[in-house]
């Protein structure tokens, strides 16, 4: 990432306090717990991970919808904080679109297309000359034409995969700089997914914007963004190239996301797969040292459950938080040493 930096998150944590009977502080769930790294101009990220993970999160935070609990936020030179408020967070909100997970319940079912499109532009002041070129142009962009035929629609009148389009127009129609997409196509069919995907790709390289990507999928990764991150229990572990991490993933859990992509070639249904046992851990109380150690076959007592591994850089651009890699070692795979 040489480019100009449109996104800097550094040690970002979102903590959310847990009270008993509603009164007494009873601790927190660490859903973000220190994640950093940078976001260049014109380049889309994956963040990648399993349920729970602390992915939604830290997207709600970098959408100021929750508050962080400690660290920093910078887009496009301006920083942000849980204090922004008024003008502050209007600013966030033009410059920063979202495209949700469900379109049908993002979407409100009493509001028209025009409608839909047509309150943020009002909301921050586009004057209504203006409003109905700026629909026309971004419904355009999405596929949604002729104009005519959707401009007095609503929702339930259109199909899974034009509600996500209508979503991903709505995320568009300030003008944003960055595109937050929380798993946009996992409530789609296979068929359209492919389709949204690369309209999003496409979108992002026309206007020059950032996107990060979130998603459980790592197989649709390799076609939509240049780099991955992988997180686990509310950390990223690993960052690199996609195809790096495809061809060669160095955390034991990105191995494990890896192995757990279904194998569409018949002659190996008989193959059983090698998963990590156990369950994530608690975001309450986090293991001690490195989070995936309790489920790790690499595991070193007295190394990975006293301290947390920092980032390792074992091959140039690709990093990884894990103790083999402290010199530079590469863990050896006992079946087929």
């Amino acid at each position: 990432m040489t480019d100009e930096a449109l996104l800097s998150v550094s040690e970002l944590r979102t903590w959310y306090e847990l009270r008993k009977w509603g009164f007494f502080h009873a601790g927190y769930v660490k859903a973000v717990d220190g994640v950093s790294f940078d976001l260049a101009r014109r380049e889309a990220v994956t963040i990648v991970g399993e349920s729970g993970s602390g992915k939604s999160t830290l997207a709600k935070t970098l959408l100021g919808l929750v508050p962080p609990t400690s660290g920093e936020m910078t887009i496009a030179g301006t920083k942000l904080d849980g204090e922004k408020k008024g003008k502050g967070l209007a600013w966030v909100r033009a410059n920063v679109g979202f495209v949700q997970q469900d379109p049908y319940g993002a979407l409100p079912p009493f509001m028209s297309v025009q409608r839909i499109l047509g309150e943020p532009l009002e909301i921050h002041g586009v004057p209504k000359t203006d409003q109905e070129q700026r629909i026309r142009e971004v419904l355009e962009e999405v596929r949604l034409i002729p104009y005519g035929d959707f401009i007095h629609k609503y929702p339930h009148m259109l199909s899974g995969g034009q509600q996500q389009r209508l979503v991903i127009a709505r995320a568009l129609v300030l003008e944003p700089k960055l595109i937050v997409a929380d798993e946009p196509v996992s409530m789609l069919d296979a068929s359209v997914r492919v389709e949204v995907l690369q309209l999003l790709r496409r979108i992002q390289e026309q206007h020059d914007l950032g996107v990060i990507y979130i998603t459980h999928d790592l197989s649709t990764v390799r076609y939509f963004s240049e780099f991955a991150f992988v997180m686990y229990a509310a950390k990223l572990v690993e960052k690199a190239e996609v195809k790096e991490l495809i061809h060669n993933p160095l955390h034991p859990y990105s191995q494990a996301l890896l192995t757990a992509i279904s194998d569409p070639d018949a002659a190996n249904a008989h193959i059983i797969k090698e998963v990590p046992g156990g369950e994530p851990p608690s975001l309450v109380r986090p293991p001690s040292g490195c989070r995936f150690h309790p489920r790790c076959k690499h595991f070193m007592e007295g190394v990975c459950d006293v301290d947390e591994p920092p980032a390792f850089q074992p091959v140039a651009g690709h990093e990884v938080e894990c103790w083999l890699y402290r010199e530079g070692e590469v863990p050896v795979d006992e079946e087929s040493a």
